[in-house]
């Protein structure tokens, strides 16, 4: 391939990616609360997945295509089943992304798989896109192992992925997407079922600090407030008043627009947590 044919395809593949960027733009239009209706959302993976398969090696494609499959079956989805085959894609998608990001990271003389987190964390600081390939892929076996169920995903190894990705996020960036890092860690030490010798370092405690760390960051985003009420009062009883409150504020502030149907989504669940604790 030319020079010339080479600059043509990617900038084709840029043209795929912003294409689907505002698709991604438009996921609200339509929806209902937390219901996002399908169209936008698959127009934008439909470009995504274009610009990936012209140029594999542009990360902001990749995390962006596992950015709309998480959407798609958080917000989209109507069915155990038809998030189970959504979250299926995005984990095969995050695989080859994540073969690229190994690659380039083993490219600065730091093994990818056998490092540690802080070690891959430094090596993909300057690599555009990488965190939010960790991130996104974190996020996206999360959702699998709700689908799958958390027992089983436990014993598959799912929790310590999450964990080990959504780290490595979170000490290349920690102010990634609004804190997202620090509250995949909090949600994953609050839901992951303590197994001897498997997750025994899941801790209620360290939940808290890692949804507050995330809060802190971006006070506003109800998903945090959710999470972090669910993880107070699962940590201790006398929390509740404190995070009935922040419940509350989910449900009372306005939504964003940029957010509109993830916090739909979140109020949604605010309201059915206040109802389930007497409010």
């Amino acid at each position: 391939m030319t020079a010339v044919a080479m600059f043509l395809f990617a900038l084709s593949a840029q043209a795929q990616t912003g294409e689907g960027d505002r698709h991604w733009a438009l996921r609200a239009e339509g929806s209902q609360g937390g219901r996002a209706k399908v169209e936008h959302i698959d127009a934008a993976i439909a470009q995504y997945q274009k610009a990936v398969a012209q140029n594999a090696n542009d990360l902001a494609a990749q995390w962006k295509l596992l950015r709309a499959l998480r959407f798609k079956g958080a917000y989209v989805a109507g069915s155990v089943d038809q998030k189970k085959q959504v979250y299926t894609q995005a984990k095969d998608a995050g695989e080859r992304a994540l073969a690229v990001v190994r690659r380039l990271v083993a490219a600065k003389g730091v093994d990818p798989v056998k490092a540690k987190e802080k070690q891959v964390a430094d090596a993909a600081r300057s690599i555009p896109g990488a965190a939010e390939v960790y991130l996104w892929d974190a996020v996206n076996w999360g959702e699998w192992a709700l689908a799958y169920g958390k027992m089983a995903a436990a014993r598959q190894g799912a929790a310590d992925r999450i964990r080990r990705e959504a780290t490595i996020a979170r000490l290349v960036d920690a102010r990634l997407e609004g804190g997202t890092p620090s509250r995949v860690l909090g949600r994953l030490h609050d839901q992951t079922p303590r197994i001897p010798f498997i997750t025994g370092w899941a801790s209620g405690r360290e939940a808290v600090q890692f949804l507050t760390e995330s809060q802190k960051i971006d006070p506003a985003n109800k998903i945090t407030m959710v999470f972090l009420a669910e993880a107070m009062v699962s940590q201790s009883s006398s929390s509740k008043p404190q995070a009935m409150q922040l419940l509350r504020t989910a449900v009372s502030a306005p939504n964003e627009p940029e957010f509109y149907v993830e916090q739909s989504a979140a109020q949604a669940e605010a309201r059915e947590l206040l109802k389930k604790w007497g409010a």
